[in-house]
C-alpha cells in the first residue's frame, strides 16, 4: 500500500486482510452484552462489557490494562508506551449504548449482531463499539506482527457516554497528567455522505434547561375560575413564543454576542458540499428544511447555535375534554452552542430572560440539567491532516471537513484540560440509525477503518518532528 507518508510494514497489512473474520467475531462478542448505562437493571450486562474490553486490551498486546472506578459505570484503560521521541495518542471510546427501544420496529434482534449484505445490525454497532473497535484492531495488527507500535498509545473507554459522561469528565479534570498526551483521536462520527468520509472539526456545545410554572395549588374548574385565575399553560405558552421568532433567530439579550462568524473561505467549502436539501428533508420525514435568517440550512446546523423546545406538558391529556384550569405546566429546551460561547454566560443569560417574561399569578422555575463546551480544533493541525490522508488511502474516497450540529462533551473536556488537538474521524454512515431501531455498522467502512488507523500511527511516527511546528 502506497501512500503519503511512505511505507506500511506488509506484515501488518497482511494480517489485517487474514484477520477479518477474527475481528468480526471479537466485536460481535462485544456487541451481544446489553451495555444500556441508562437502565440500571442492565448493570451487570455494562459491567461485563467493561471486563470484556479489558480482556481484549491485555490479548492484543497492551500493558497497565485495569478498570479504573469513577463511581459510576468504570473506564477501561490500556496502555503502550515504548517509542521513545514519538507522540503519545490517545485513543477514546464507549463501551456503553442507548436503549433499543421500541423493539417492535426492529427487523433483527438488537443484541444479536446479524448480517445482512454489507451491514452488521445491532444496537452498538456504529455507535460507539464498532468505531473505537477498529483502533483495538489496528494496534493487535502491529502488536501481533512487529511487536511494536509506531506511536505511544494509551486507551480510555468510558460505560456512560449515553448517560452524560459525568464520571470520565471528572477523571479527566483530576488525572489530567496520566492521560497526557499529544493528540486524541475519537472515532464517534460519521461521514458526510455514502461516498464522502469525514472529519469532523467543530461540534456544538450544550445547554439543557427545564421550564416549571406553577399557578393555583390544584386544577381549577375552567368555567368557575376562568378569566380570574392566571392559567400556567398559557403563561408558559407565552414564554416559550418569545424565545424565538418566525425567522428562526433566538430573541434572548446577548445571546449572539460571542458567536464566531462563519469565515468567508469556509462558508464557500460548505457551499460547494453536494449537500440535498430535499433528500435529508425526506430522510427526517419533514416537508422541508429551514434556516436562520439568510443562513443556509446547514449553516444553521454546523455553525449557528440553536434552541429548540424538546417537550411540554401540563393539564388534561386524555381521551375526550375535561374543562380545567391547570395547576402547573413545563417544557424542556435544550441549546447548541458554537465556538466562543461560554455555556456558563448562556445559562446566566437564558435563566434571567425566562423569568423577566413571567406575569403575575404564577410562580416560573429554571433547572438546568445539563451543559457542556463548544469544541472546534482547525483544519490545518498536523494530526487532523496527517489522519485525513492516512483514511483517504485506507477508504479509497477523498476526506472532507465538516462542522457537526451535535454535541460530543468529552471532546471539548479533553482539549481544554490536556491543551492538545482532538481528531474526529469517523466511520458511520449518515443512515446508520444510531440512538435508533434497526441501527447498523457498514462493514467495509469497519475493516478500512482499521487500516486507516494503522496507517495514521504511522504517519503521526514518521513526520512528527513537525506537530509541534
Amino acid at each position: 500500500m502506497r501512500w503519503a507518508g511512505g511505507f506500511m510494514s506488509q506484515q501488518v497489512l497482511d494480517y489485517i486482510a487474514k484477520n477479518k473474520n477474527h475481528f468480526l467475531e471479537s466485536l460481535k462478542q462485544v456487541i451481544r452484552l446489553e451495555s444500556i448505562s441508562a437502565q440500571p437493571a442492565k448493570k451487570d450486562q455494562v459491567l461485563k462489557c467493561a471486563d470484556l474490553e479489558t480482556k481484549i486490551l491485555k490479548e492484543i498486546g497492551l500493558e497497565h490494562v485495569q478498570l479504573i472506578s469513577t463511581g459510576g459505570y468504570p473506564l477501561v484503560y490500556g496502555d503502550w508506551l515504548h517509542a521513545p521521541g514519538k507522540p503519545t495518542i490517545l485513543i477514546y471510546g464507549h463501551y456503553d449504548v442507548q436503549p433499543p427501544e421500541p423493539l417492535d420496529l426492529w427487523k433483527t434482534p438488537p443484541f444479536e449482531p446479524t448480517i445482512v449484505g454489507d451491514n452488521l445490525y445491532a444496537r452498538g454497532s456504529s455507535d460507539n463499539k464498532g468505531q473505537h473497535f477498529s483502533h483495538l484492531c489496528a494496534m493487535e495488527a502491529y502488536l501481533k506482527t512487529v511487536g511494536k507500535l509506531p506511536v505511544n498509545i494509551k486507551v480510555v473507554l468510558e460505560g456512560e457516554e449515553e448517560v452524560g459522561g459525568g464520571g470520565i469528565d471528572k477523571y479527566v479534570r483530576e488525572h489530567g497528567k496520566f492521560l497526557a498526551c499529544d493528540a486524541v483521536m475519537i472515532s464517534d462520527t460519521d461521514w458526510f455522505d455514502s461516498e464522502r468520509p469525514a472529519i469532523s472539526y467543530s461540534l456544538k456545545g450544550l445547554c439543557y434547561f427545564e421550564i416549571g410554572v406553577t399557578g393555583p395549588s390544584h386544577d381549577l374548574h375552567s368555567g368557575l375560575y376562568g378569566g380570574m385565575v392566571r392559567n400556567p399553560l398559557q403563561s408558559l405558552s407565552w414564554i416559550l413564543s418569545k424565545l424565538k421568532n418566525e425567522k428562526e433567530e433566538i430573541l434572548i439579550p446577548g445571546f449572539y454576542d460571542d458567536v464566531k462568524p462563519i469565515a468567508p473561505d469556509e462558508r464557500k467549502d460548505i457551499a460547494a458540499l453536494p449537500f440535498d436539501a430535499n433528500k435529508v428533508a425526506e430522510g427526517a420525514g419533514a416537508s422541508r428544511l429551514i434556516s436562520e435568517g439568510t443562513f443556509s440550512s446547514v449553516e444553521t446546523n454546523w455553525c449557528r447555535p440553536t434552541l429548540d423546545i424538546c417537550g411540554m406538558w401540563g393539564g388534561y391529556e386524555g381521551v375526550g375534554s375535561k374543562t380545567i384550569i391547570p395547576s402547573k405546566a413545563g417544557a424542556k429546551v435544550s441549546i447548541r452552542l458554537v465556538a466562543n460561547q461560554d455555556p456558563k454566560k448562556i445559562e446566566k443569560l437564558f435563566v434571567n430572560y425566562v423569568k423577566s417574561l413571567s406575569v403575575d399569578g404564577v410562580k416560573v422555575e429554571v433547572h438546568t440539567h445539563s451543559s457542556g463546551i463548544p469544541f472546534h480544533v482547525e483544519r490545518e493541525n498536523f494530526f487532523v491532516q496527517k489522519t485525513a490522508k492516512a483514511y483517504e488511502t485506507a477508504l479509497g474516497k477523498k476526506m472532507v471537513f465538516k462542522r457537526l450540529g451535535a454535541s460530543i462533551p468529552i471532546a471539548a473536556v479533553f482539549q481544554s484540560v490536556l491543551k492538545v488537538p482532538v481528531v474526529l474521524i469517523g466511520l458511520g454512515l449518515p443512515d446508520d440509525r444510531v440512538h435508533s431501531p434497526n441501527e447498523k455498522m457498514s462493514l467495509p467502512n469497519f475493516f478500512d477503518g482499521i487500516k486507516g488507523a494503522a496507517l495514521a500511527y504511522e504517519a503521526f511516527a514518521e513526520e512528527n518532528a513537525k506537530f509541534k511546528s
